[in-house]
């Protein structure tokens, strides 16, 4: 596309209106020629769009065209140029279209820019705007006030402990660890009901656990725009084994006893007890069963 040919086009092309008898309409003439120009270079040169593309820009018919690339020539504002550059790109024939220069004065088309730059007063043998060297600015003198300053939101990006970082909540937490492992989906878009799940994976889970999720299903191409596409990924991780606490000293690393006398296997009370009391729930908030 080319600024200097759509402006010629649209400014100087002589399109006559009404136009002569047997020739198509003005309007019809000006976006085929339109439509030349935002193919050809920026002197006009080598637009060879097909007679298909020109009738989808005018909304006529590919036989009107033809008969308004017939009138601009006899109007003097196309000609036929050089053909071997067309078939040096379309090796077909039958589908090369013609290839057209505009009638283009170089120099002659008008710049779609004001000429008029800036301030043309001439002050002490230059052309400026202002005058140059030292000016006088009133600077405000703001006072020392009392209250810390809030701390920026690329303060808390930098990892910089602050009270306003200490106070995020759960999911502004992982919204923060998220952006700082290169992942950018929104979570203030989640729904309540969304949040709620989210929250119970992290207290699940942990933060970290849930960004190499995340990760691991990040695709650079096609980026996750909410965290909401997380949540399924989040919501099937097995819940982590829960801490045992430390041996009674009685029983062996497995958590057994002695056999008794008639050499059954015994569990030893401080296991048995521990993982009665540790067991996770289910998703539904029930004890599994065992």
């Amino acid at each position: 596309m080319s600024i200097e040919a759509i402006t010629w086009a649209l400014e100087r092309a002589d399109i006559p209106s009404p136009t002569p008898p047997g020739m198509p309409s003005a309007p019809a003439l000006t976006v085929v020629l339109l439509g030349l120009a935002n193919h050809a270079s920026r002197h006009g040169a080598d637009a060879y769009p097909s007679v298909r593309t020109l009738a989808g820009y005018a909304r006529i018919s590919e036989r009107q065209v033809q008969r308004c690339l017939k009138a601009l020539v006899a109007l003097g504002l196309i000609s036929q140029g050089d053909q071997d550059r067309v078939a040096s790109v379309i090796p077909r024939e039958d589908r090369r279209p013609v290839l057209y220069n505009l009638s283009m004065k170089r120099g002659g088309s008008p710049s779609p820019r004001n000429s008029a730059r800036g301030d043309t007063r001439r002050r002490r043998g230059v052309t400026g705007r202002d005058e140059r060297g030292d000016t006088f600015v009133t600077r405000t003198v703001l006072e020392p006030r009392d209250n810390p300053a809030a701390p920026s939101d690329t303060t808390r990006r930098a990892g910089v402990p602050t009270s306003e970082a200490q106070k995020l909540s759960p999911i502004d937490h992982l919204a923060t660890e998220c952006r700082r492992a290169g992942l950018t989906a929104r979570f203030d878009t989640l729904p309540p009901d969304k949040r709620v799940l989210v929250e119970q994976s992290i207290r699940a889970h942990g933060v970290g656990a849930l960004v190499r999720v995340a990760l691991e299903r990040h695709r650079p191409w096609d980026p996750a725009r909410s965290a909401a596409a997380w949540i399924p990924a989040w919501y099937s991780l097995q819940p982590p084994r829960p801490q045992l606490p430390p041996r009674c000293g009685r029983c062996d690393e497995y958590g057994w006893l002695p056999d008794d006398d008639l050499g059954r296997a015994v569990r030893c009370p401080c296991r048995r007890t521990a993982s009665r009391d540790t067991h996770p729930p289910d998703r539904e908030g029930a004890p599994m069963a065992a």
